[in-house]
């Protein structure tokens, strides 16, 4: 295989790049919302996509693997769409990272409720108190 026939599989993983910067933007987006199931839906479609990433970068690094027949030109080029390929990754890796700072904003969000739903409420405890406190008796000397 050549630099040239190496394309083609650049071009998928760009393309699953793309999508998943989308995803991150979208699950984002999902999250902002509290619709939970959507939610895990959005990243279950991330890890569908990252396992073909996945594969994709397997044939690039067996392609690579293999360059030792490639001219000097060849390696040029590969080494050209592999820079793109890691631009786009990178970009990648920031939509990833603000997507895991909103989920660690959440996490921490609905941890805090939580802790607050076990604390009992002070007014509500003060009403209570005062339901159950013994009634003290009077008596009216007018009648």
């Amino acid at each position: 295989m050549t630099a040239v026939s190496i394309a083609p599989h650049v071009e998928a993983a760009k393309r699953l790049l793309r999508e998943l910067e989308q995803h991150a933007d979208a699950a984002v987006d999902v999250l902002s919302r509290g619709d939970g199931a959507e939610f895990l839906a959005v990243v279950k479609e991330r890890e569908t996509l990252l396992a073909q990433l996945g594969q994709v970068v397997d044939v690039l690094a067996h392609e690579r693997a293999q360059s030792g027949r490639w001219t000097a030109e060849q390696h040029r080029e590969a080494d050209s769409m592999i820079g793109e390929l890691t631009r786009a990754a990178k970009g990648v890796h920031a939509s990833h990272e603000r997507l895991v700072s909103q989920v660690a904003v959440e996490r921490d969000r609905l941890s805090a409720a939580v802790r607050r739903s076990d604390q009992p409420d002070s007014v509500a405890s003060h009403y209570t108190a005062m339901a159950h406190a013994p009634r003290l008796g009077t008596l009216s000397v007018t009648g």
